[in-house]
């Protein structure tokens, strides 16, 4: 399914709590602002807000950053089906080693 989408993205520093401003630098952060165009009569808009410290200066970097959330509901599906389905969080499978062969057999399912 394909969406068109509106984009607006703003920079915006981040004030140090007072006192510690000598100690801390002001982070800059990027909002991106993300919706559906268009949407359908009786359905919610589709919208996204995503704050990052990665810099976005341009229309090609903001859309790479809302993919890489995108991913995000894949990698969450994968982390459910590690811990409930191989049961990942057991001492049986604590070492990189032994986690490869279910991550290998899972990938293969996907």
């Amino acid at each position: 399914m394909n969406a068109t989408l509106e984009l607006c993205c703003q920079q915006m520093p981040v004030l140090q709590p007072i006192g510690k401003q000598s100690r801390y630098l002001a982070p800059e952060l990027t909002v991106l602002h993300a919706r559906k165009r268009d949407p359908p009569a009786r359905r919610l808009r589709f919208e996204w807000k995503l704050v990052t410290n990665l810099p976005v200066r341009s229309r090609a970097e903001a859309i790479e950053k809302l993919d890489w959330y995108a991913m995000r509901w894949k990698i969450e599906t994968c982390d459910k089906i590690l811990k409930s389905g191989f049961k990942d969080e057991e001492p049986r499978l604590h070492t990189a080693d032994r986690l490869t062969n279910p991550i290998a057999v899972f990938c293969i399912l996907r």
